[in-house]
């Protein structure tokens, strides 16, 4: 039995500390402070510095000269802006996807939708899991389009605007609520349907839109940045 390669430890670091910075269980402003981050993630200080090169390179957390990284600030005019760009981005990605989603892209697409499917089934309101599912769906969708710097956008582009949802308390869509538009989205890939991908694409988004806007959610300024011990000033994004 081939056994899958060991995971570098870098990449452990990057994806717990990613979901972590998400999640909001890191506060706007505040400086990573490496020891403890070490101990909670259990990996050593140059895995965390690889992590956090490419978290800055997400926007994600500031290297701040002299002085570290810190997690970016965030705003309710943030989370507007995010949701115009993806817009565009996540419908250019469907129609591509549409022309280019190999028979191993639908089949991984249909795996998802059964796990979907299964889990929401069975009541799975975890939030943690609903997201990864949702992301598993947009990460495929980003892949298939076979533009990579598409695809890297994308990822940039969810990471943050998941993250701005958790800091302004907005409602996040369950995915047995998404289930209809996700399995229109894997048919109109299946059968090169672009104008089909594209409506789902936005069917699945404006929903989202609709649950922002009735949250009561508006663009507002950017907040002061959190201070940090030292000046009294913390870094902006």
């Amino acid at each position: 039995m081939t056994l899958p390669p060991a995971r570098r430890m870098s990449d452990v670091a990057y994806e717990k500390l990613r979901q972590a910075i998400i999640r909001a269980e890191f506060e706007p402003g505040v400086p990573i402070e490496e020891k403890r981050v070490m101990e909670r993630l259990e990996v050593g200080r140059t895995p965390l510095r690889e992590a956090l090169q490419r978290l800055s390179q997400e926007d994600l957390v500031k290297n701040v000269p002299q002085r570290g990284y810190f997690v970016s600030t965030t705003s309710a005019t943030d989370l507007f802006q995010l949701i115009e760009f993806r817009q565009h981005a996540e419908v250019l990605a469907a129609r591509l996807a549409a022309a280019r989603a190999s028979a191993g892209h639908l089949t991984d697409f249909g795996l998802i939708l059964a796990e979907a499917r299964a889990g929401a089934a069975a009541g799975n309101q975890d939030l943690a899991w609903n997201i990864e599912i949702d992301e598993r769906m947009h990460r495929l969708v980003a892949k298939a389009s076979g533009n990579g710097y598409l695809a890297q956008a994308l990822n940039r582009l969810y990471a943050l605007s998941v993250r701005s949802l958790y800091l302004s308390h907005v409602p996040i869509t369950l995915i047995r609520d998404e289930l209809e538009t996700m399995q229109a989205l894997h048919d109109a890939l299946a059968s090169r349907d672009a104008d089909g991908a594209e409506a789902a694409m936005r069917r699945h988004l404006d929903f989202n839109v609709v649950n922002l806007v009735a949250s009561g959610t508006r663009p507002a300024p950017h907040p002061v940045p959190a201070a940090v011990p030292g000046d009294g000033q913390g870094p902006g994004r």
